[in-house]
């Protein structure tokens, strides 16, 4: 379960954080990662949900992020639209980097 670290590091967490904030110990968080042990169907759930991606994105079945769901039932608003278009014209490093920008925004 790669992902799993790669979403927590995503969301600036430690093992530890993610554990906090699953209600879960931190040997669990790690046993997952490394696939030592595999999470039921509702932790999948709740990893999915904390994440918000797909449980089929996070076990690595797909490289498709989001469900479908989420485009369906949320329509993008223009300004949405508008972060999407520049978006896309990055380079895959300042993509990165635009990211970055947001988490920081975000956690101000």
């Amino acid at each position: 379960m790669n992902r799993i670290a790669e979403l927590r590091k995503e969301k600036h967490l430690n093992q530890i954080g993610l554990a906090m904030k699953l209600n879960i110990s931190q040997y669990m968080v790690s046993s997952y990662e490394t696939g030592r042990h595999q999470p039921t169907m509702d932790m999948l759930i709740e990893l999915a949900d904390f994440f918000n991606v797909s449980i089929d994105y996070l076990v690595g079945k797909s490289e498709v992020r989001y469900s479908a769901d989420i485009f369906l039932n949320n329509s993008l608003s223009k300004k949405e639209l508008e972060l999407l278009n520049i978006f896309r014209t990055l380079t895959e490093e300042k993509q990165e980097q635009a990211i970055g920008v947001l988490f920081t925004l975000q956690n101000i």
